[in-house]
C-alpha cells in the first residue's frame, strides 16, 4: 500500500479547542543530545516534515504540532519539539497539555494510579516542564502545567497606521507577548460575536501583530537578548461578576477574555498556556494579582484555562495552569514520491 511512499508518519490529534498533532513515529532519528539540538536538526534536515504535518492539505493555518523524541534527562518521560505551520516554538502550553494527556492515555508512560495525580516531566528547548495529570477511575480528567520562570518586561507603545498609538504590556511566559487592552480599542471578545465583529477583531489583531513583530523587542532575563515579540494578545479584563473592567482599571481582575495572534489573521482557539503565564507575571508585578489567587483566561471559543501564581524568585513568577485535552483522531500521514505538494501549502 505504501510502496511508493517517501514518508509515512503516525500521528495522534488532540484538542481543547486548539488542535495539536502529535507525531509519534515515522520521523527519522534526530541528531543531538539536547532537545534544542534535535530541534535544530529537524529544522535543518527534515523541516519538510514539519511543514507536511501542519500545513494544508493535511493540516491548516491554526494547527499546532509536537514531535516526540527520547528524553534529554534520565528522569524525564519524553522530549518534545513544538511546531506550527510557520516554524517552531521553544515553548507551547497547548501542546504540552495535549502531549501529557496522550502519553498516559496511550500507555507510552505507564499509569501509576487510577485515582489521583501522576507527575510527568517533558524535556523542551527551554528545559524540563513538570506536568501533573489527574486521573479518576482510570480516566484522565485534567492536566496542570508548571509554567517555569515568567517575567513582566514593562510597557511600550505601538505606532500603527491603522490604529494610531496603542499602549501594550510586554511579558514572557515561554514566548514573548505584547498585551493590548481590547476594551480601550473598542473591541468585544467572546464566542457569540457576529461575523462582522469577529472580522474586525482579526483585522485589529493582525495589524498589532505585524507592527509588534517589526518594532518591538525585549531582553528576557537569562533567556534571550533583543528578542522580537512572538504573539500579540487582545485582553478584555473581567471583574468577579463577569463584567468587563474599564480601560486602565486598577482593580484586581478575576480573569480575562483573550485573543492571541501569532500570524496574520491567525487567532488562537485557546487562551494559550504561555500567554496565561506571561499575563499572570505582568499582573503579579503590577500588584494586581496576589500569589495563590486563582485567575482565568477564556478564549474566543469559550474555552477556559485556570491559573494560579505559586511563587516568586526575584523578578520571576512561577504559575500553575490547568485545563483538559481530548483525543479526537489517530491517523497515518503518507507522502508519496510523486505528491505535487511535498511540503504542503498555506493560503
Amino acid at each position: 500500500m505504501f510502496g511508493n511512499a517517501r514518508h509515512v508518519l503516525h500521528v495522534w490529534d488532540y484538542h481543547h479547542g486548539q488542535v495539536t498533532r502529535i507525531v509519534v513515529s515515522g520521523c527519522p532519528p534526530l541528531h543531538g543530545r539536547t532537545v534544542r539540538e534535535k530541534q535544530t536538526d529537524l529544522a535543518t534536515r527534515y523541516d519538510h516534515l514539519r511543514a507536511l504535518v501542519c500545513r494544508e492539505p493535511r493540516g491548516h493555518r491554526n494547527l499546532l504540532g509536537a514531535f516526540l523524541t527520547e528524553p534529554e534527562r534520565p528522569t524525564s518521560h519524553a522530549g518534545v519539539i513544538f511546531v506550527h505551520p510557520g516554524g517552531y516554538f521553544d515553548a507551547c502550553g497547548d501542546s504540552t497539555f495535549s502531549v501529557a494527556v496522550a502519553l498516559l492515555e496511550s500507555g507510552l508512560v505507564p499509569r501509576a494510579t487510577d485515582d489521583g495525580e501522576q507527575e510527568l516531566v517533558l524535556d523542551t528547548v527551554l528545559g524540563p516542564v513538570p506536568v501533573r495529570v489527574r486521573l479518576r477511575q482510570g480516566r484522565v480528567v485534567a492536566v496542570t502545567m508548571s509554567s517555569g520562570p515568567s517575567y513582566a518586561l514593562g510597557e511600550a507603545v505601538l505606532e500603527t497606521s491603522e490604529l494610531g498609538r496603542v499602549p501594550v504590556t510586554l511579558a514572557w511566559g515561554g514566548l514573548l507577548y505584547a498585551f493590548a487592552d481590547a476594551t480601550a480599542l473598542g473591541l468585544e471578545l467572546g464566542p457569540d460575536l457576529p461575523p462582522s465583529a469577529r472580522e474586525h477583531v482579526l483585522e485589529v489583531g493582525t495589524a498589532l501583530w505585524q507592527a509588534a513583530r517589526e518594532r518591538l523587542r525585549a531582553d528576557v532575563p537569562g533567556i534571550a537578548t533583543d528578542r522580537p515579540v512572538d504573539l500579540v494578545t487582545l485582553v478584555q479584563e473581567l471583574a468577579t461578576d463577569g463584567t468587563p473592567l474599564p480601560p486602565g482599571a486598577d482593580a484586581r481582575p478575576a480573569g480575562a477574555r483573550v485573543a492571541n495572534f501569532y500570524a496574520p489573521r491567525t487567532m488562537g482557539r485557546t487562551p494559550s498556556g504561555t500567554g496565561t503565564a506571561a499575563r499572570v507575571a505582568a499582573l503579579v508585578a503590577a500588584g494586581r494579582l496576589a500569589l495563590g489567587t486563582s485567575y482565568f483566561h477564556e478564549s474566543p471559543v469559550g474555552l477556559r484555562f485556570t491559573a494560579r501564581p505559586v511563587r516568586r524568585e526575584g523578578s520571576a513568577v512561577h504559575s500553575e495552569i490547568s485545563t483538559m485535552s481530548y483525543c479526537m483522531g489517530i491517523a497515518t500521514l503518507v507522502l508519496r514520491d510523486d505528491d505535487p505538494f511535498p511540503t504542503g501549502f498555506s493560503l
